[in-house]
């Protein structure tokens, strides 16, 4: 059940291990992981916003649209996790295929790959923590959450800025830079490692595909 985050640290050696005894085990896991840290987040960042109410300063928890926002947030970050990783992940399979190499059946060469998930698991905690260690914000003039129209986000725009700055945004946007590296990486130690294939080959493979996930999706 650890196999996940043995990848990340080990992760040619634990590649080495799942080519001689699949297991799906960990990929349950991991997609449990992925759940329970999309809704981390999310939670998070509501803790943080304080809308006005009634004239009445109200934690966005409180509010009576949080449960239409959280659910709408979580499945699309949900939804765009799974997203960006079946993209990858099809670009791995497919262009490793036309190299050549070891023959593997696309299931078992899917549940090696799925492990790369393990990547988002660790970019969305960080997320949660990140989130969490900022002050709340007061938005004075919304009743709502997300802002419906062009002034309202302005406003917002600005609460957040006053508020929090721009180094968050700086520190995320390093966060998901070095996802797309590790991803990238683990990527290229897969096809590497379920494909037998040479280490140039496998690089070259992984690069390509990354470059195409991101101009396609942008960073995770």
């Amino acid at each position: 059940m650890v196999l996940p985050f043995k990848i990340l640290v080990s992760p040619l050696k634990t590649f080495n291990q799942f080519a001689q005894k699949p297991t799906a085990k960990g990929l349950i896991l991991v997609l449990a992981l992925i759940l329970v840290v999309a809704a981390a987040t999310l939670y998070a960042f509501a803790t943080k916003v304080v809308l006005q109410v009634n004239s009445e300063p109200t934690s966005f928890l409180a509010a009576g649209i949080f449960s239409d926002w959280f659910l709408g947030y979580f499945a699309s970050t949900a939804f765009g996790i799974i997203l960006y990783w079946l993209i990858f992940a099809t670009g791995l399979a497919l262009i490793s295929r036309v190299l050549g190499g070891k023959e593997i059946s696309i299931r078992v060469l899917f549940l090696g790959l799925a492990y790369l998930l393990s990547v988002f698991v660790i970019l969305y905690a960080v997320r949660t923590v990140i989130y969490l260690a900022l002050p709340t914000l007061y938005f004075s003039g919304l009743s709502h959450w997300p802002p419906a129209d062009e002034m309202e986000v302005n406003s917002a725009l600005n609460v957040i800025n006053a508020g929090w700055g721009v180094l968050p945004s700086q520190i995320d946007f390093a966060l998901a830079f070095a996802s797309l590296i590790w991803l990238a990486v683990l990527g290229a130690v897969a096809v590497k490692v379920l494909r037998e294939v040479s280490w140039s080959k496998a690089a070259a493979v992984s690069l390509v595909v990354i470059i195409f996930t991101f101009l396609l999706l942008r960073l995770p």
